[in-house]
């Protein structure tokens, strides 16, 4: 009778703690599901976001306006799938042909247009789906890699998703948001490797190749690559060469056959010419301190505030939560962060805001990581009270070497690995909150003098079926893109052609370059049209010339 009147005692004395638990369990539960669905249908309503007004100008005014990709590159990499739609024919002789040595994104873009026709927002459509698809990839990466039931990798999509960075720069169709695509999907096939299984290895090898047949710089990613695939096999000697055929070897065996097979068929003088062309300067190291320090002060493009915030993981990293260098994708990510770091530090004087987008990824995926650390540590802190044994306070567990200090010694439920994560919560918040108001400005207020200078420009040169229709110019490409109007690029590739093919129209910004008037010397150029477009004064207005021979 005693011994059940005292087991009695202890569930009633148990029995409202159990509840109030149970009851608490319930409501997190409850809260961490709808902050789930909340998230995800931000996610989904800023990726729709970015298939709106495609048409619009890069936004003016933006802390990217330097960079010329906005009115360059799109018709640069898109000029052979546009050339192919236009005349049937990829390759245009003597023209600057970088299809040659990056055929990729070409054959991509070529497959869009089999459907749509030669359309800027086609490609831009296309370029956004890829960039929407690398959130997916993000979000199962991390799965892989974050405790079961974090949340971890759902704030990490909505910290890319809300990025203004990625969402400028995924409008545009470049290259570099399919390189990132392709790095991350990369990622996650690497975290399937083990010594039994081959398959991933495989996959990897073409991945890789299809890397740096899209863009060469891609080469820096590799060994970001490599190390996750060898830690997936337990960085073990025997993986070591196996791996490193599967990301280095087999690929690099893969891009001189393609670069074999280029020469064999003729066009090995575009190959050639393409890495020529953008062969790097000699570095002057006596610049070297300078260099590092804009390098730093660029990557504020980055995030102005997840930059600051991983520079403090890094640092804490080594002094304190060391253990998260075992976590085999925040060290691949420190790697890819680093290789990128030393190829615009080798650019000493480029700092083009584009370079630095395939550094967002791997900055979200360590701030991801990171939290998951210091939640978990976090998570264990309160254990329920003991009424029997007289304690009126929750018990903390040890938390290793580290003794609480500071606000985690003031309050029980509280240690340093609880504030820091409530710091960087704090951070990705605020982060989101601007960015998300970034992006509903360049939203509401889209600017199409661009485009609109693009239908002008169709409209004068269809008007006038007797001038040859070509457009030539360094922006030619991009008119062509957005017009369907054949070009020749005179700013890359030899340039007598441009003069010996005689194009009926010549673009320039601003004014007409000495070296223009040299290189036309046969043709009188006269002024057409005169467009006001972008912020930069050096490249603008845009001004439309009409060629015509002068009689000898």
């Amino acid at each position: 009778m005693t011994t059940q009147v005292g087991l009695r005692a202890k569930i009633a004395s148990r029995l409202p703690w159990a509840l109030l638990c149970a009851h608490t369990a319930h409501d997190q539960r409850s809260a961490r599901r709808w902050l789930r669905v909340a998230i995800l249908l931000i996610v989904c309503g800023v990726g729709a976001l970015r298939f709106v007004h495609l048409e619009a100008d890069f936004p003016n005014d933006s802390m990217w306006s330097i960079d010329q990709a906005k009115f360059t590159d799109e018709g640069w990499w898109s000029a052979a799938a546009v050339t192919h739609a236009l005349t049937g024919h990829w390759y245009v002789p003597g023209d600057y042909n970088p299809a040659a040595a990056l055929p990729v994104w070409p054959l991509l873009l070529s497959a869009v247009f089999h459907f749509t026709g030669v359309s800027v927002i086609a490609a831009r459509a296309l370029n956004v789906a890829i960039s929407l698809a690398t959130l997916g990839l993000v979000f199962v990466l991390l799965r892989r890699h974050t405790r079961s039931g974090s949340g971890v990798p759902l704030a990490a999509v909505l910290l890319l998703a809300l990025s203004p960075f990625a969402f400028v720069f995924s409008r545009l169709a470049i290259l570099d948001s399919l390189v990132i695509f392709e790095f991350c999907l990369s990622l996650w096939v690497a975290s399937f490797a083990t010594s039994r299984r081959i398959w991933p290895l495989a996959i990897l090898s073409v991945l890789v190749s299809l890397m740096l047949l899209t863009k060469t710089t891609s080469a820096l990613l590799i060994p970001s690559v490599f190390w996750l695939a060898w830690s997936a096999m337990g960085r073990k000697t025997s993986a070591f060469l196996r791996v490193a055929l599967a990301v280095a070897i087999v690929p690099a065996a893969l891009t001189r056959g393609y670069a074999a097979l280029v020469w064999a068929m003729g066009y090995g003088a575009d190959y050639r010419y393409f890495f020529s062309r953008n062969a790097l300067d000699d570095f002057d190291w006596s610049q070297s301190l300078d260099t590092l320090v804009e390098l730093g002060r660029n990557c504020l493009s980055i995030d102005r505030v997840l930059y600051p915030v991983v520079l403090v993981i890094l640092v804490l990293t080594l002094v304190w939560k060391r253990k998260l260098w075992s976590n085999s994708l925040f060290a691949a990510s420190w790697l890819a962060l680093a290789g990128q770091a030393c190829f615009i530090f080798r650019l000493q004087d480029d700092y083009a805001p584009r370079y630095f987008l395939v550094m967002l990824a791997p900055i979200v995926l360590i701030v991801a990581l990171t939290l998951d650390e210091l939640l978990a540590d976090a998570r264990a802190i309160p254990i329920p009270p003991n009424p029997e044994a007289g304690m009126s306070e929750p018990v903390l567990p040890s938390e290793g070497r580290h003794s609480n200090k500071g606000l985690a010694g003031l309050n029980p439920f509280w240690n340093r690995s609880s504030v820091a994560a409530v710091l960087l919560l704090s951070a990705m918040a605020a982060s989101a909150t601007i960015n998300g108001v970034m992006i509903e400005q360049f939203v509401a207020h889209p600017q199409r003098q661009f485009y609109d200078a693009a239908n002008s420009i169709r409209k004068i040169v269809r008007s006038d079926p007797e001038q040859n229709q070509v457009i030539s110019g360094v922006s030619g490409s991009q008119i062509s893109l957005m017009t369907g109007i054949p070009c020749i690029n005179d700013a890359h590739g030899p340039q007598e052609r441009a003069a010996n093919d005689q194009p009926g129209w010549f673009l320039a910004w601003a004014d007409l370059s000495s070296d223009a008037t040299a290189r036309f010397s046969a043709f009188r150029l006269e002024e057409v049209a005169s467009y006001p477009v972008f912020d930069d004064p050096g490249r603008t207005p845009l001004i439309l010339f009409k060629m015509v021979r002068r009689v000898q």
